[in-house]
Order: structure tokens, then C-alpha cells, then sequence
């Protein structure tokens, strides 16, 4: 049986308050991530780790030979190689310049996409769709080069098309659009430079904005309506309410949404240093892949750091926990 003062300490036991709960649901959802880096990939970042700081030959009976060569991996990659630093500067910098872009447009489309109209729904798949055709075999699929031989095979049609490239190409090339923005706007050469460049970008911008925009959209559909009720009682206009109550309470998933663009940025199809790293393996350097694996992960992992402790100051967390 029993005694009496276990059985007492079981019923005194306090209840998990709100926020316990909520740690423990999230616990749970992140076991299954966890578990299976454990006990699937975390041998592979050794062995990674490891192969970084040797040089690996793959045997032609099985198996591989290793070397260890200390830091040479890492100074023929940093010192010595004339393209790697270069790479790694122009995919910091497509990251910083395209993370505001895609964040604010993403929270641009989902408000507008939460209002209540005709189609939304129809419209809400349509932004997703891009997300859709950038994955599997359709990313790896060059339709265009496809369309583009399939007419110049077609005798007079080539002729056409060079025109029509050459026309474009004067009308809407960056030194024109440059051109205008400076003569009628009188703009400083920054602004220009960076409104050109977003410009240039549009399609990437959207083509990687899908899933920015769902995440947004789910938050602010569980903002509750009688909130902005409330607001709209006491006077307050829509600009108002969107800095004092929408923006706030999504700002968890602004900081989320930015952490999900600076991974997709670094690790992007068209990267080139993970194009570098890919080339590498296939080469069969795996010491020199392993150092710039290594390498890129550390520069991402501290700007990542960077922006995270610096977007997370201007972070509200609503505490429902009465």
C-alpha cells in the first residue's frame, strides 16, 4: 500500500501552469527533429568535422584512406583559393539585401490577402505556386533553353525573337531604368542602386516568398477580430492599428520568417559556394569539401546569430497566461 504522505504529496502536486504547458508542447514537437538528428545525422557531422581536418583518398578495393593535415584545408581554401572569399562575400551579401525585401513583401501580400473578398482563397494559391514549381524536378527542368531551341528551329522565327531580345533589352535595361530615375527623380545613387537591384530581383523575390506569406497569413488570422473591434471603436484608422496592433503581434513570426529566409539564402540551389562544395565531393576532395562546408556554416550560423539577437530586442510576446 501506499503511505500516507506519498499519497499526500500526489494530490498537493501543483498543475502546470500555461507556460509550462506550452514548453512541454513544444518539446514534443521538436522531439521527432531531435531524435532523428541524434541518432541519423549527428555521426555524419563528426565525420564531417573530422574530414575537414584530413586529406581523404576513396580506396578502389572499398572504403577510404585519411590523412591528417591539420589547418592546410583551411588555409588552402581562405589564402590560397582566389574565388572562395570572393563567393562567400556575394552570398553574405545577396542575403542581406534580400532578407528586407522578401520579409516585407511577404507581410505585404498576407495582409492583403486576409481581408475579406471574393477568390481569396483562389488567390492565396496562386502566390503559393511559385513554392510549388521551385521544387522537384521542375526546378532542375530548363524550360527555357527548351522553348528557346524549339523556335530557333523554326526557319525566320530566331530572327524574330533576336529583335524582340534587342528591343527589350533597350528598353528595360538597368542603365536605362538608371537613367530615368536620375533625370526625372533626382534620387541619390544609393537609393537608385538599390531600387534597380529590387527590381532586377523581382522574380526571386517572389519565387521564394510562398512560405513567408503562409506563415503570415496563419498569424494574423489568429489575431482575434475583436481586437481591431475595440480599436476601431475608439478611433483608431487603419495605419494605426496595423503599427499597434497587427505588427506587434506578428512580430514572433517576422523574426521567424527572417531566420527561415537566411537559411534558404544560404543554402539556395544557386549559391555558388554550395555549388563549390557539390563540385568539390564529385572531384573526390572530400577534406576540401568538408573545410568549406565547415567554413560556410560558421559565417552563416554567426550572422544568423547577429540578426536573430538584434530582431529579437523589438519582439512582443503576447503572455496569455492570466
Amino acid at each position: 500500500m501506499m503511505k500516507w504522505p506519498a499519497l499526500l504529496n500526489r494530490r498537493t502536486r501543483k498543475p502546470l501552469t500555461v507556460t509550462q504547458k506550452r514548453n512541454l508542447m513544444g518539446w514534443i514537437f521538436v522531439s521527432p527533429f531531435i531524435l532523428g538528428f541524434l541518432v541519423l545525422f549527428l555521426g555524419i557531422f563528426i565525420d564531417s568535422l573530422r574530414f575537414s581536418f584530413m586529406e581523404v583518398h576513396v580506396l578502389s578495393q572499398g572504403g577510404y584512406a585519411t590523412k591528417f593535415v591539420g589547418l592546410d584545408n583551411y588555409h588552402q581554401i581562405l589564402r590560397i583559393d582566389p574565388y572562395f572569399n570572393r563567393q562567400l562575400y556575394g552570398a553574405v551579401q545577396n542575403m542581406l539585401f534580400d532578407i528586407p525585401v522578401i520579409v516585407m513583401y511577404s507581410l505585404f501580400i498576407a495582409v492583403l490577402l486576409n481581408q475579406k473578398m471574393k477568390g481569396r482563397a483562389i488567390f492565396r494559391a496562386i502566390f503559393f505556386v511559385p513554392v510549388i514549381l521551385a521544387t522537384g524536378i521542375i526546378d532542375k527542368a530548363d524550360l527555357r533553353n527548351s522553348i528557346m531551341n524549339a523556335y530557333q528551329s523554326i526557319p525566320g522565327v530566331d530572327t524574330g525573337i533576336a529583335l524582340a531580345n534587342e528591343s527589350a533589352n533597350g528598353l528595360f535595361s538597368t542603365l536605362q531604368l538608371k537613367k530615368y530615375m536620375f533625370q526625372m527623380f533626382d534620387f541619390s545613387p544609393a537609393l537608385v542602386n538599390i531600387t534597380v537591384g529590387a527590381a532586377e530581383n523581382i522574380y526571386n523575390v517572389v519565387n521564394h516568398s510562398g512560405v513567408q506569406i503562409l506563415i503570415f497569413l496563419a498569424g494574423l488570422q489568429a489575431i482575434s477580430s475583436s481586437i481591431y473591434e475595440s480599436a476601431k471603436i475608439e478611433g483608431c484608422s487603419g495605419w494605426e492599428s496595423f503599427w499597434k496592433i497587427t505588427f506587434p503581434l506578428i512580430s514572433p513570426l517576422i523574426l521567424v520568417n527572417i531566420i527561415y529566409s537566411v537559411i534558404d539564402s544560404f543554402t539556395g540551389s544557386k549559391n555558388q559556394i554550395m555549388d563549390r562544395i557539390t563540385a568539390a565531393m564529385k572531384l573526390g576532395e572530400y577534406g576540401t569539401a568538408s573545410a568549406m562546408a565547415w567554413i560556410y556554416f560558421a559565417v552563416a550560423a554567426a550572422f544568423l546569430a547577429i540578426i536573430v539577437l538584434l530582431v529579437s530586442r523589438f519582439v512582443f510576446y503576447q503572455n496569455k497566461e492570466g
